[in-house]
């Protein structure tokens, strides 16, 4: 096993209503591609928060489309964006899945195997989700309410103090050509964005 450097990022307290919130955010750069295969579309991601609601931005110049899936449904096999986050003490995860239609898929649990599907109708409304496509790529905008954290991890604050440990993918099973990056390093022989014990530490600043 190889040394993993695991990355850090802080997230600061922005104004959401800002246009282009995320210019004064800190860069995730989604550039590790642990497994095979020679197709890196370059993707970042960004974070910040107003007290109330984790916002979360991510672009990809990824611009050959899949996106079968429409509404609530599996969506990693479609052109893909994803970000996984938890908070201590829990051991469960969440995992925000999303293609270029809006389409997402969530779910929580400590590893892929024991998982809980949360299927929100709503969810385009809870998360304010996002997304935009061009000649130069897609991006993808959501906010994650405070009060949805709480159901999960009810100590949690998005306040200067507290930390989230998480990771941002880029990834497209069925595309044209298939892909699995990741901003926080995986040393694993197969492609797996299940492991939390690769995740990156994302403190409140």
């Amino acid at each position: 096993m190889k040394t993993i450097n695991y990355k850090t990022y802080k997230i600061k307290r922005l104004d959401p209503q800002k246009p282009q919130w995320w210019k004064d955010a800190e860069q995730a750069k989604v550039d590790n591609f642990p497994w095979e295969g020679d197709y890196k579309p370059a993707t970042n991601a960004w974070l910040g928060t107003d007290g109330d609601s984790l916002f979360v931005h991510m672009e990809s110049d990824e611009t050959n489309l899949r996106s079968e899936t429409k509404g609530f449904g599996h969506v990693h096999t479609d052109s893909c964006m994803e970000f996984f986050v938890s908070a201590f003490p829990s051991e469960s995860y969440l995992n925000f899945e999303f293609n270029p239609l809006g389409a997402m898929y969530l779910a929580i649990g400590p590893n892929r195997h024991t998982r809980e599907v949360l299927a929100i109708e709503n969810y385009k409304d809870l998360f304010q989700v996002k997304t935009s496509t061009n000649d130069k790529g897609w991006s993808l905008e959501f906010q994650i309410p405070l009060s949805f954290f709480k159901r999960f991890y009810p100590d949690l604050e998005l306040k200067t103090g507290y930390e989230l440990k998480g990771n941002f993918y880029k990834c497209g099973d069925k595309t044209h050509k298939p892909h699995y990056g990741c901003w926080s390093p995986i040393d694993l022989l197969k492609p797996d964005f299940h492991c939390p014990d690769y995740f990156g530490t994302l403190t409140f600043v």
